[in-house]
């Protein structure tokens, strides 16, 4: 679909989206397949500067892989054995930095072991 058929309603924030998710124990490839390709066109419009997100599109591509880790994170409290929002979380990361440097990995790594513990 072409970027200007976005809606003007951001249903990859919409709490129907959002419990689809959670709803599905985590575990629906479906719903979050659905999210990944909707933050993927977000995203494409916020770094090319589209009016659908804002003139302040760096900010505002942060602030949607943002929103995005902290429901990955909160599906995977509630479902810790749920792959499909590890998987999620996992992409998430890679799509926020994927060639990070060292200290940057190193705090990333002890902030997803914390998860990981807080999970079990």
């Amino acid at each position: 679909a072409a970027a200007t058929a976005l809606p003007p309603a951001d249903p990859l924030a919409s709490p129907a989206s959002r419990a689809v998710a959670m709803l599905s124990g985590g575990q629906s490839y479906s719903a979050w397949n659905f999210r990944k390709r909707r933050l993927v066109l977000l995203l494409q419009q916020a770094r090319s500067g589209g009016d659908y997100i804002g003139e302040d599109s760096p900010c505002e591509a942060e602030a949607l892989l943002g929103a995005e880790l902290r429901l990955s994170e909160l599906a995977i409290r509630s479902f810790p054995k749920s792959h499909e929002a590890w998987a999620h979380r996992r992409w998430l990361m890679a799509l926020r930095n994927p060639d990070p440097p060292a200290a940057s990995l190193d705090a990333e790594l002890v902030a997803e072991m914390r998860l990981s513990l807080r999970a079990i």
